[in-house]
């Protein structure tokens, strides 16, 4: 079967495929128009390195006073570290238990390929409420100061070589977006449309087969006479018990 055919089949039983295919469409319509959006919104976190450093050390003073972790992998290292701990459980857990959501995301501040990555980190949250995206934001940055004091605390940085977190950019005004709906009105109509003509072709195939083998019926039924059962009634007066006339009784 090909296409022509699929296209028959519907034609044919257009007083079937109509109704589905207007089934579907005022139900992917219903999909689309009930959908309701979600907002988004994002803040980033920068980093203070301490404003002193001391570069030389005295004879009695047993060493300079540094922050490891910059010396290893910069404001950059412990940015990213920052970032994956404000994603651990425990830090989503005090979150959630002073009225925020559970479904931010932090990362690194995204930057061109060929460009250095910058110590920033950025939080991003979609949420049903713009309030609550708002709220999730400033706990989270709220959490970023002790996750990152935490951190510096594991390496045994110095407490006046930690690295602090500052706010760069406050939580931004939520933004109303519906990012699903699109492609969720497009799946439940294709899979409706397909639905729809697997059904009718389905159908017709059935139908015409049924009518082709009632034809084949008739038509057997029709060459093979009548059944052995059941012969032809005689007309009267022609058989052998037909009454004899006075004519034919007269012998003489």
């Amino acid at each position: 079967m090909d296409l022509f055919d699929v296209a028959r089949s519907c034609f044919r039983r257009w007083y079937v495929v109509l109704p589905l295919l207007l089934i579907t469409t005022w139900f992917s319509y219903h999909t689309y128009s009930s959908t309701k959006p979600v907002y988004y919104s994002s803040a980033v976190i920068g980093l203070a390195p301490p404003s002193l450093r001391i570069d030389t050390a005295s004879p009695d003073s047993g060493g300079v006073r540094r922050n490891g972790l910059l010396d290893v992998g910069g404001a950059s290292l412990i940015a990213n570290m920052t970032a994956v701990g404000l994603k651990e459980s425990s830090v989503v857990s005090r979150v959630v238990a002073a009225g925020g959501l559970p479904d931010y995301k932090s990362e690194m501040f995204p930057t061109p390929a060929a460009t250095p990555q910058l110590p920033l980190i950025m939080v991003e949250v979609m949420a049903p409420d713009p309030a609550a995206a708002t709220k999730t934001l400033e706990l989270v940055s709220s959490q970023a100061d002790v996750t990152m004091r935490t951190l510096q605390q594991q390496a045994r940085v110095p407490d006046d070589q930690m690295v602090a977190p500052f706010l760069v950019q406050p939580p931004t005004a939520p933004v109303a977006a519906m990012p699903s709906r699109t492609r969720s009105t497009i799946a439940i109509f294709a899979a409706g449309v397909g639905l729809s003509i697997l059904f009718t072709v389905v159908l017709d195939i059935m139908l015409t087969r049924r009518k082709e083998r009632t034809a084949t019926n008739r038509q057997a039924g029709e060459a093979a006479g009548p059944s052995p059962d059941h012969p032809p009634s005689e007309p009267a007066g022609r058989g052998d018990g037909a009454p004899v006339t006075e004519g034919a009784m007269d012998t003489t």
